[in-house]
């Protein structure tokens, strides 16, 4: 009898452990997404498989999104391609411009369902917090002014943002007083192109237009903001294990990003903004993202 009833309290014990575990267990990025998919309707860009990129040497096929370590996922792919074990001397230039056709060749140039249903590929992306690509395209393009900067049109499209947001400035006058971009005006840069449907660069374009990720199967994604675990997941899939994910620091920065957790970075956005409708037009914009991807949607 004694037994029995010590047999039923373990019994008790393990239930009530498992219980606990599946309550605090959260669910994956992936089944989110899937989740998500089937509660919302969202439409791909017309012509996103342009962002696909398919490596057939290494059975991958992924999402190429700028601002989301774009620069060094190509980096690690150079150096397995090319059997190295180092990745000095890749700085942006040779990676987007001396390397272009390297990589340009992998871009998909057609709409290819073989490809997204392929089972053998793994299909991954990398994503990251929607306000903390903006944040970081405006400190890496139009803050720290790297020489390349000229090869690849930001100056350029600084002084185009200034011009359109600045009606009473000429490019003599932006040139002359080196007039430079700054957070604010870049913000409502873009909240005026959500407002007027212009294009949007890709660098802050939505991730959930961008990829198609209701319409390809994805095996995994990642997230930025815990890459340090998420890398070992990525390195591993693509058998790679003498090597590291390739440091952001390999690009020269002569100023670094004030680092601000989520809620800073949200409070920092509302307080630039300084206008509770236009902030909203951002939220809105981005919330498919947001949700998507499970960050936490801002709230005025």
């Amino acid at each position: 009898m004694r037994i029995h009833r010590r047999f039923l309290v373990i019994l008790n014990l393990i239930l009530l452990s498992i219980l606990i575990f599946l309550s605090l267990k959260k669910p994956s990025l992936k089944s989110k997404l899937i989740d998500y998919c089937t509660k919302n309707k969202i439409i791909p860009k017309e012509k996103f498989y342009l962002n696909m990129v398919y490596i057939p040497e290494l059975k991958i096929l992924y999402c190429d999104i700028p601002k989301a370590a774009s620069t060094n996922l190509r980096r690690l792919i150079y150096v397995y391609l090319n059997q190295s074990n180092t990745f000095q001397n890749l700085d942006r230039t040779k990676i987007w411009i001396d390397y272009k056709d390297f990589f340009n060749k992998y871009y998909l140039t057609n709409h290819s369902e073989l490809i997204y249903q392929n089972n053998i590929l793994f299909k991954f992306l990398l994503v990251r917090h929607p306000f903390r690509r903006i944040y970081s395209v405006y400190n890496d393009k139009f803050v720290n002014n790297h020489v390349e900067d000229l090869l690849f049109g930001w100056k350029k499209l600084e002084e185009n943002i200034l011009l359109e947001m600045k009606k009473n400035e000429t490019l003599l006058s932006l040139r002359r007083f080196d007039i430079q971009l700054d957070f604010r005006t870049f913000l409502l840069y873009i909240i005026h192109s959500i407002r007027n449907k212009q294009p949007i660069n890709s660098h802050w374009e939505r991730m959930v237009n961008r990829c198609a990720f209701c319409l390809i199967d994805y095996d995994w994604i990642g997230k930025i903001e815990n890459f340090k675990e998420d890398q070992k997941i990525l390195l591993k899939k693509l058998n790679q294990k003498s090597l590291q994910f390739p440091s952001k620091e390999l690009d020269q920065q002569e100023e670094k990003q004030i680092l601000l957790n989520d809620l800073q970075l949200i409070q920092l956005f509302r307080d630039t903004i300084q206008n509770d409708q236009d902030f909203q037009v951002l939220i809105d914009y981005y919330k498919p993202d947001f949700q998507a991807f499970d960050y936490t949607l801002p709230n005025l």
